[in-house]
């Protein structure tokens, strides 16, 4: 705890500075790691094999159903508390990762070890387990077993020496993990961090002191009051000193003072029964997961909050599966698998190791209460005691019930409020504005035909030459290709690139607006020379025009209210449409296909995306555009969110349109995309109005050292 509040001091102090501590931080973390699949194998197939036959077969059935029915319980209390987490604002900028294809989840891989030596290299930890189990089983019936049995403990005592050696330097790593991730967290970040700790430890409070006794007095003779009682000094000492192995003979004590308050009602197990039962149910479940463990996970789908996407319903099958498995290891592996297998940024993992200087001890206090509550309904098993009354287990389930819902319910009210600030976060795409300086230009009000008409026999190209002007076509209303900032600037993806142009050819700008409907008839009567504006190129739709190479591609997405997302994650789950409504872009590319694979929905025409979120007087259940487009408008309306059909790959083509077929202006053009791709100006383009990296000013982070003494700049 030293280490962790040094740590933290020192990240306030140094600020960024301390960001190079990382290192520090990160070979703290693979020396953890090193033991944790050795220590696996030696410690299940050691386990499992020192058992006898005739010990395994009642004892393994009994113990893995009630284990199994503790897993559940402890699965199911870490969905309802991360189903507290409020829903933030779910707009952000495009991202690749959104079109890109899902990651397959191989349960055959992961879970079965056809290759042990495979399982071990590629950190298939739960092929692994599998593997150790019936290893195990094998072992538990070989005559001559005692010596391998031995052998595997004497291993699992030099592994624990081993990870002594490396907690030896926890203060060391602790310090440079906290030091590193407080100087360069953001108060954005902080404040989100906070929801990790108030939702683990509601699920531990609830588990602890609600449904654990509850569902142990329901079927056993023991009683609540006297559970709560006995259990006390066995967590707090747990919770003290961080070890929920350094208080196994502790726990056998207190089951001892359970029985004995039953007093001599003859409905007990004799002491010789409960020291039996302890000698081989305690040492048969602390190899397995206790629910410590199990609701450590809840940092997952906290993880999939903090970055704005937050787990489905669906998500929640393999994340069960893997984790049950992953934790029969250390949290230092399990965590970072189920990052990657939800496909989370593995940064966030620091954040793990630096809050379990307070979530560790609460997960070692929760897995004392799990042993003890399997060692009493294990025992009761066993001993012919456990007691299935109708009336008392629905009163207990009743119990159950409402106070799960009124920890979930105040869990999710403290975090709402918590998070009040957040909710009113500002909007950056609207704050942003061109990456460089503008040429000279003018914005005409309406849209009208060029003043100098096209002498006989002249280009359009040629008329640009002598006029030294451009004229070019925009729509003032297409995130985020062109729109007006929160200033009242024009601006945008196309904006910018216009401007470069228009500086490289030494030329000034006329900017007119162009409307979808009207598109058609504004290029017959030479309203501008070419326009710009996230332009799809389509052939066919724009006659007597013709197009530029394309300066970026676009992916097809729909745009739904985020609560009816999951209905478009699929094109194939649309069927033929039918009753669906959707809302396209006068001109849009995907207008001609959405029509031909959902001939049954209605499409009602745009002249501008912005109709759609406008609402009534008609209600389309989605808007088709594009996946970078649709991001851009969630950020001004968060409630609503972009999916990428994921078994649809179709894409467009972004050009500039040119009002004639110029082959002039279309060679100069092209000449011209093709050096700004060359030189590198395509891509910063995209990565600011696409990705929008660099949107929002950073700050480097406060600091005493640079903000009050200020020693540093």
């Amino acid at each position: 705890m030293l280490a962790l509040l040094l740590g933290i001091g020192t990240g306030i102090f140094l600020g960024e500075i301390a960001s190079p501590l990382r290192v520090v931080g990160d070979v703290y973390v693979g020396l953890l790691q090193m033991t944790v699949l050795p220590f696996i194998i030696c410690s299940v197939i050691g386990n499992i094999g020192s058992l006898t036959i005739d010990q395994s077969k009642r004892l393994a059935l009994i113990s893995f159903a009630v284990l199994f029915v503790l897993w559940g319980v402890g699965f199911a209390t870490l969905a309802l508390l991360a189903s507290a987490l409020p829903v933030l604002p779910s707009g952000s900028f495009f991202s690749t990762s959104l079109i890109a294809p899902p990651r397959e989840f191989d349960f055959v891989e992961i879970f079965v070890p056809s290759n042990p030596f495979r399982s071990l290299s590629e950190n298939f930890v739960p092929a692994v387990v599998v593997f150790c189990i019936l290893v195990g089983f094998a072992l538990m019936q070989s005559p001559n077993k005692t010596e391998i049995v031995a052998l595997f403990k004497t291993l699992n005592d030099t592994l624990g020496r081993v990870s002594n050696y490396v907690t030896r330097l926890s203060p060391i790593g602790v310090f440079a993990i906290a030091a590193s991730a407080a100087g360069t967290i953001t108060l954005e970040e902080f404040g989100r961090l906070q929801a990790y700790f108030v939702i683990y430890g509601a699920a531990v409070v609830l588990l602890v002191f609600v449904l654990l006794p509850l569902i142990v007095s329901a079927v056993t003779p023991f009683r609540y009051g006297d559970i709560i009682a006995t259990q006390g000094n066995v967590l707090i000492t747990a919770l003290a000193i961080g070890s929920v192995f350094a208080v196994i003979p502790l726990l056998v004590e207190s089951q001892k003072r359970l029985v004995d308050r039953l007093g001599s009602s003859g409905a007990r197990p004799s002491r010789q029964e409960l020291e039996h039962a302890a000698d081989l149910v305690i040492p048969l479940a602390y190899p397995f997961p206790h629910l410590g463990k199990i609701v450590t996970l809840i940092f997952i789908p906290f993880a999939a909050w903090f970055y704005g996407r937050p787990m489905d319903a669906a998500d929640y099958i393999p994340f069960a599966t893997s984790g049950l498995f992953l934790s029969f290891g250390k949290v230092t592996v399990t965590i970072p698998f189920l990052l990657d297998l939800q496909e989370i940024p593995a940064d966030i993992f620091r954040l793990f190791l630096m809050s379990s200087a307070v979530a560790g001890p609460l997960s070692d206090m929760l897995g004392a209460a799990h042993l003890l509550a399997f060692t009493s309904l294990t025992t009761c098993a066993m001993s012919g005691l456990l007691v299935f009354r109708r009336a008392g287990i629905a009163g207990t389930a009743v119990l159950c019930l409402a106070a799960t819902v009124v920890t979930v319910g105040a869990t999710h009210l403290t975090l709402s409020r918590l998070f009040d600030d957040f909710l009113s976060r500002e909007n950056v795409i609207a704050q942003m504005n061109l990456m460089q300086e503008r040429s000279p230009f003018t914005i005409l009000p309406v849209s009208g035909p060029n003043t100098d008409a096209l002498l006989a026999g002249e280009s359009p190209m040629e008329r640009i030459e002598r006029r030294r002007r451009i004229r070019i076509g925009f729509d003032p209303d297409n995130l985020p290709f062109s729109y007006y900032n929160a200033r009242g600037d024009l601006v945008g993806h196309d904006i910018d690139l216009a401007h470069r142009l228009a500086r490289d050819l030494g030329l000034e700008l006329e900017f007119v607006p162009i409307n979808a409907l009207t598109l058609v008839d504004q290029l017959r009567e030479d309203h501008f020379d070419v326009a710009v504006s996230g332009i799809p190129v389509n052939v066919g739709v724009y006659e007597d025009a013709t197009y530029s190479q394309p300066y970026l591609n676009v992916n097809l997405a729909f745009v739904s209210a985020d609560h009816e997302r999951g209905d478009f994650a699929s094109m194939a789950a649309l069927g033929a449409g039918d009753g669906l409504v959707l809302g396209i872009k006068t001109g849009s590319y995907f207008g001609y296909y959405i029509r031909q694979i959902l001939p049954e929905a209605r499409i009602v025409e745009l002249w501008s995306e912005s109709q759609f979120f406008e609402g009534p007087p008609e209600r389309m259940d989605a808007l088709v555009t594009t996946a970078e487009g649709g991001s851009a408008w969630t950020l001004i309306h968060p409630e609503f969110a972009v999916i990428d059909p994921r078994d649809d790959e179709t894409s467009a083509s972004i050009a500039i349109l040119f009002a004639r077929a110029d082959t002039q202006i279309a060679a100069d053009i092209g000449t011209w995309l093709q050096l700004k791709r060359n030189d590198g100006t395509l891509r910063r383009l995209y990565e600011y109005w696409i990705l929008g990296r660099g949107a929002k000013p950073t700050m480097p982070r406060w600091s005493v050292v640079r903000d009050v003494l200020q020693w540093t700049d």
